[in-house]
């Protein structure tokens, strides 16, 4: 329980929802956290959780930015849930995030039960099983390089990451430096780092700061005899 919480103040549906946790966590496995946030504190508002290893919380955690976004949107205000939307941990591991609303007998959100599911592993063998049952798919040469509008350039960097993953047969941040610098080399001949934003997406899919990966694009541009870096357009953040 969070500091100053008991079972026996805690809000009696929201303690009711404590066994509700735990029973999900050891049916779903290790690879899924399971959070029970209390609204009325949102400073310290976890009040339980398993497999806080994955974000790295503990009991008495604050709310997310996210859940933050969702209760101030007005088209959720009525919603009993949100489903399966994509969120990252601050090392930028992707998890599938569904997030189920407590309300009162007034209906008035008091706190959410959150399962994040971390899909590396689930990514790892979806890009094995590609790997083994793929044919020659000339595909990635197709990707449209103009930018397009802002939510068109987040496509297309999702996008090139797919097909990188498919490429390589394993997501980047499992893959070795080579294998990085053979995605990096591709992805700048395609033209991804002419979008705003790419080395930052690009680093949290490897799992890497940003100036490691401006240090593989130097590398690569140098093989290549084309040392220099002014196509970068990552500026943003400096």
């Amino acid at each position: 329980m969070t500091e100053g919480k008991t079972p026996m103040t805690l809000h009696p549906i929201l303690a009711s929802y404590i066994p509700v946790l735990k029973g999900l966590a050891e049916a779903l496995g290790p690879d899924y956290e399971i959070v029970l946030h209390d609204t009325s504190d949102p400073e310290h508002s976890v009040i339980a959780i398993e497999n806080g290893h994955i974000t790295g919380r503990t009991v008495g955690s604050s709310v997310t930015d996210y859940a933050r976004f969702l209760l101030a949107r007005p088209e959720v205000s009525g919603s009993e849930y949100v489903a399966n939307s994509l969120t990252r941990t601050r090392d930028g591991r992707r998890l599938r995030t569904t997030t189920i609303f407590i309300r009162d007998e007034k209906k008035n959100v008091i706190g959410y039960l959150c399962v994040n599911f971390d899909m590396e592993r689930a990514e790892a063998l979806k890009a094995m099983a590609d790997h083994l049952t793929g044919v020659r798919d000339d595909s990635y040469s197709e990707v449209p390089r103009d930018e397009g509008p802002p939510g068109q350039m987040d496509a297309l960097m999702e996008r090139n990451l797919k097909l990188m993953r498919r490429r390589i047969g394993k997501p980047l941040r499992l893959s070795t430096r080579q294998e990085k610098l053979e995605a990096i080399r591709i992805l700048d001949r395609e033209g991804f780092f002419r979008l705003k934003g790419a080395v930052e997406t690009l680093s949290r899919e490897m799992g890497n700061t940003k100036y490691t990966v401006y240090s593989y694009l130097r590398d690569v541009r140098g093989e290549e005899g084309g040392g220099d870096n002014g196509n970068e357009s990552d500026s943003d953040g400096q």
